[in-house]
């Protein structure tokens, strides 16, 4: 066989096997067209949907003012909206505490820390007054109800002036904070952020008095978002679950302070209560929480970046739920999701396997 007669057969076969490679495709051809046509009309909707409901505003010349700065979720908001162009006034209780320091310490023109106590109405005259004197005819954009107080202790062991401490800082301070910003909001068409507990939607065994409140702030938020919706003012919860251990309220600093506390609440209980519960009760209990601090993450950003959405984002959602916990699965945060669907007593048992000690009956 001649060099040109096997190119040219070779060139055949390789042409032949070609398009038996190929004529799936060219007979498939509109299938395959419209399919991928159909791929990329899915892509640009889901992609323009995503522009819609992430689209930010622009932070420069907006105000926003937020409770509870001396450390936790509200410092690190402060400092995070604040290197964001935004113009921040953060109430701090104490103007002398490290966080209010750190505050300071960062401040470039557009970072204002102020004494606040919610539970002050004259303190928060105060805060109001500032804003107005600083940025006048500016207003504020958004209101973060950060401040807020956690105490610990069995209903039996909690004394009704406990349950109105905290219930002071965490509802009834965070309802006048806003009834005082409200009128500077309005106008900007602005929002208020709550931030509240997992606890407010689902109760927890030792901690009756920041559930109390927090299902009271809920409550509080569901009625002014829909009254507010005719202004154009948005009402966003945001619900941080398990980080306790990452913030103040439960952190390895905390412990002492919390140690002491169900301590003085065990000596002012009344006797035959402390029988029931045994005197081994407190030191049990104060051990279950120090272990559950260990089980926060080590990190705050998830709620950091939910806030800062809440504040930021054109379109808000009534509520965010932030997982937490170092652990497989954040039981509260599951349970607020999934319970719906598990019988009560499932939920009871799964819920004082975690939290509840149990009582002894010994003598005093």
């Amino acid at each position: 066989m001649e060099l040109k007669q096997f190119l040219g057969l070779q060139v055949f076969e390789f042409a032949y096997l070609m398009a038996l490679a190929f004529l799936p495709f060219f007979v498939a051809q509109r299938e395959v067209g419209l399919s991928i046509l159909f791929v990329a009309v899915v892509y640009v909707v889901i992609s323009g949907l995503k522009m819609a409901l992430t689209g930010r505003i622009d932070p420069a010349n907006k105000v926003v003012v937020i409770t509870g700065c001396d450390s936790g979720f509200g410092n690190a908001l402060a400092r995070r909206l604040s290197s964001l162009g935004m113009t921040v006034v953060a109430g701090c209780y104490d103007k002398a505490s490290d966080g209010a320091q750190l505050l300071k310490s960062e401040a470039k023109g557009q970072l204002h820390v102020v004494p606040l106590d919610v539970r002050d109405e004259d303190s928060v005259q105060s805060c109001v007054t500032y804003v107005q004197d600083m940025f006048p005819g500016k207003g504020v954009w958004a209101v973060v109800n950060n401040a807020g107080v956690l105490e610990r202790g069995n209903v039996e062991l909690t004394p009704l002036d406990m349950y109105r401490k905290v219930a002071e800082v965490n509802l009834f301070g965070a309802i006048r904070f806003t009834k005082a910003f409200l009128p500077l909001l309005r106008p900007n068409k602005g929002r208020v952020v709550n931030v509240i507990g997992a606890e407010g939607r689902l109760s927890l065994p030792s901690m009756s008095a920041l559930s109390v409140s927090s299902h009271g702030l809920e409550a509080f938020s569901d009625a002014l978002r829909m009254e507010m919706k005719q202004f154009g003012v948005k009402v966003v919860v945001v619900e941080p679950g398990n980080y306790f251990g990452a913030t103040g309220f439960q952190n390895r600093a905390a412990l002492p302070r919390i140690q002491e506390e169900l301590r003085s609440l065990w000596a002012e209980a009344d006797g035959s209560v402390r029988q029931v519960y045994g005197n081994k009760y407190v030191d049990s209990q104060y051990k279950a929480i120090a272990d559950h601090s260990k089980t926060a993450p080590t990190s705050l950003a998830p709620v950091i970046d939910t806030m800062e959405g809440a504040v930021l984002q054109v379109r808000v959602r009534a509520r965010y739920l932030v997982d937490g916990s170092n652990q497989l699965i954040d039981l509260p945060n599951f349970l607020i999701r999934w319970g719906g669907w598990l019988p009560q007593l499932l939920k009871d048992r799964l819920l004082s396997a975690k939290f509840i000690q149990k009582a002894r009956v010994t003598h005093v």
